[in-house]
């Protein structure tokens, strides 16, 4: 497959190209949550923008509106798939976590034992979290002092915090002022028989692809932290309770699976007929754990723009500034004292279109955070 069918492909099934009339675009965060199925998370503010871009400009939130639904609980944040922070819908937690905690507390324990929170040490705090949360939401520094009251150590609190997630004791609560809680994971996730588990790593990658296709089977498993066996099984079940619609694609250099309903309605678009490369010169402002980015394995050879060899990483604070789906610089907001300033650090010149369409991009940025926001153009490399 070209890279540029691959890019237009994937910018469509990820909700940053569209909509169509068969596949509306969601109204709501919550909604654009549900149908990524997880979210990665961790650079918070960062993350609700990725949220609120895929949806349609007429009807975006802004960052208070995408807070109030984290606060609501209608998106949950908590560690799962991998270890690091993922949105997620109430409805998809429980099996999620119950599917990936004990790979997640696998790939951990040394860090966990090394922090002293293994064995029973472990055991009590976790049980001080959960008489904690008990009683309502709870910042970090409250469980802290829980934890102090029962004469445990506060070193490595957040170590104490994750093995509370994966072991469904607490998730994400509402923020208290500046600081974001923790609250009971059954007040904040309704109730729900176990999956078997080869059901849910169908539903997994059979969700993925409907987001993420066309992908292989190693950005399966690195999106997912499965095995790229539990993935070709999961694969293989996945098409068979969806037959003709999980399907493998004919590729001569890689195994790529795709939804095929989601292919039919990015084919029926004008521009995808045309050339595969629609919206050539659009920017896109993504955050630098975007899904487009970490939703696929290592190299990612797709965002490698001309002359540029080193595969594309996160580089927090910065993040990812593309064009036509391909990496043409970084860029940050920066705020500070009720302003954002938005830095803009260009690999290239840009063309016209292309201005236009930055310049767009950061007044959408702007609206979002909903303060005065001023604008600076950092210059490239060897001006």
């Amino acid at each position: 497959m070209l890279a540029a069918e691959l890019r237009s492909r994937r910018l469509f099934a990820q909700g940053l190209r569209g909509p169509d009339a068969s596949r509306p675009a969601p109204t709501t965060a919550p909604e654009v949550v549900r149908r990524a199925l997880a979210v990665q998370a961790q650079e918070y503010l960062p993350a609700q923008w990725g949220l609120a871009q895929r949806i349609a400009p007429d009807g975006r939130p802004d960052a208070a509106a995408v807070a109030a639904a984290i606060d609501r609980g209608e998106i949950l944040r908590t560690h799962v798939l991998r270890p690091t922070w993922h949105f997620v819908a109430p409805d998809d937690a429980r099996w999620l976590l119950e599917l990936s905690a004990p790979r997640v507390r696998r790939q951990m324990a040394g860090t966990i034992r090394k922090a002293g929170w293994d064995g029973e040490a472990g055991t009590r705090a976790v049980d001080v979290v959960a008489r904690s949360v008990a009683g309502g939401h709870r910042t970090r520094g409250e469980i802290a002092q829980e934890l102090e009251r029962a004469g445990l150590p506060t070193a490595g609190l957040l170590f104490v915090l994750l093995i509370a997630e994966l072991e469904l004791v607490a998730i994400s609560g509402a923020s208290a002022g500046r600081q974001r809680t923790y609250a009971a994971f059954d007040e904040r996730v309704p109730a729900a028989a176990p999956r078997p588990r080869e059901e849910a790593l169908a539903e997994l990658v059979d969700r993925a692809l409907s987001t993420r296709g066309p992908a292989t089977v190693r950005d399966l498993a690195a999106w997912s932290g499965s095995t790229l066996g539990d993935v070709r099984t999961a694969l293989a079940a996945a098409s068979e309770r969806s037959p003709g619609r999980i399907e493998r694609l004919d590729d001569d250099e890689e195994e790529l699976w795709h939804d095929a309903e989601v292919a039919a309605a990015w084919s029926a678009r004008p521009a995808a007929r045309a050339a595969h490369d629609d919206d050539g010169e659009r920017v896109d402002l993504l955050q630098g754990y975007d899904e487009y980015i970490m939703g696929y394995a290592m190299p990612r050879a797709y965002l490698q723009p001309p002359g540029v060899e080193a595969p594309i990483i996160p580089e927090f604070p910065l993040h990812a500034m593309l064009a036509g789906g391909v990496m043409v610089g970084r860029w940050a907001p920066v705020v500070q004292g009720g302003r954002a300033t938005l830095r803009v650090l260009p690999w290239r010149v840009f063309s016209r279109g292309e201005r236009r369409s930055l310049d767009a991009g950061l007044a959408e940025v702007g609206a979002f955070l909903g303060m005065s926001t001023d604008v600076a153009f950092e210059p490239m490399d060897g001006e």
